[in-house]
C-alpha cells in the first residue's frame, strides 16, 4: 500500500498537497487509506459521518473534502470539544452536505491552517498580533464566494480570518499541552 502519511516530523499536521495526487489517480480514497492518511480510526470516521460532521463518501470513496475535514476535526479535537469544532466549521461552511453555503473548500481551509502552523514553529515564539498578520498574509489571495444577486459580498473574509485564528490557537494549545505533559513525565 502506498504511504500517504506525510506528516511533518516537528508538526502534528500533514502536507495536504503531498496527498492530492492520490485523489486524482484513484478518484478518491477508500476508508482504509483515509485511516492511513489521517491516523483517525475507521469507527471514529464512520461515527463522525453518522453524526453529520463529515460529508458522506461517494460510492465508498472519500474525496479531498472529506479527508480535509477529518484532518481539521482531528487536529482541533485535541484541545476543543467536538461540538465546538462542529459549530466553528458550520460558521465557516454551513451545512456539511451542502457545498453551496461554503465560503471556502475544506481542502483550502486545511492548507491555510497547515501553512500558518508551519510559520509559527516554535509555538511559544509568536504574539497574537503576529498571528493575525500571518493569517492576513496567508488569506490575502482569498476572494471569497462571489457576490450574491444584489452585488453584496458577505463578510466571508472576516469569518475566515476569525475561524483560522481560533483554529490556530486551538492547535497551539494542543501543542503546548503535549509539551507540558512531556515535561511532567521528566519530573
Amino acid at each position: 500500500m502506498t504511504n500517504y502519511n506525510n506528516r511533518s516530523p516537528e508538526l502534528d499536521v500533514i502536507d495536504f498537497d503531498s496527498i492530492r495526487p492520490a485523489f486524482v489517480a484513484t478518484g478518491g480514497l477508500m476508508l482504509s487509506q483515509v485511516v492511513e492518511v489521517t491516523g483517525v480510526g475507521s469507527s471514529t470516521i464512520q461515527n463522525w459521518i453518522k453524526r453529520g460532521w463529515i460529508p458522506s463518501p461517494v460510492d465508498k470513496k472519500y474525496g479531498e473534502r472529506q479527508v480535509a475535514r477529518i484532518l481539521i476535526v482531528d487536529m482541533l479535537r485535541k484541545s476543543m470539544q467536538l461540538e465546538n469544532i462542529i459549530h466553528l466549521m458550520e460558521c465557516v461552511n454551513g451545512d456539511v452536505e451542502d457545498q453551496s453555503d461554503d465560503i471556502i473548500k475544506d481542502a483550502d481551509l486545511y492548507n491555510y491552517i497547515y501553512r500558518i502552523v508551519k510559520r509559527i514553529e516554535p509555538v511559544e515564539s509568536f504574539t497574537f498580533q503576529e498571528l493575525d498578520g500571518m493569517i492576513s498574509e496567508e488569506i490575502s489571495d482569498y476572494s471569497g464566494p462571489r457576490a450574491d444577486y444584489t452585488g453584496v459580498v458577505s463578510d466571508s473574509q472576516k469569518r475566515l480570518h476569525d475561524a483560522l485564528r481560533i483554529m490556530i490557537l486551538t492547535y497551539i494549545s494542543s501543542e503546548l499541552r503535549k509539551r507540558a505533559e512531556a515535561e511532567l513525565e521528566l519530573m
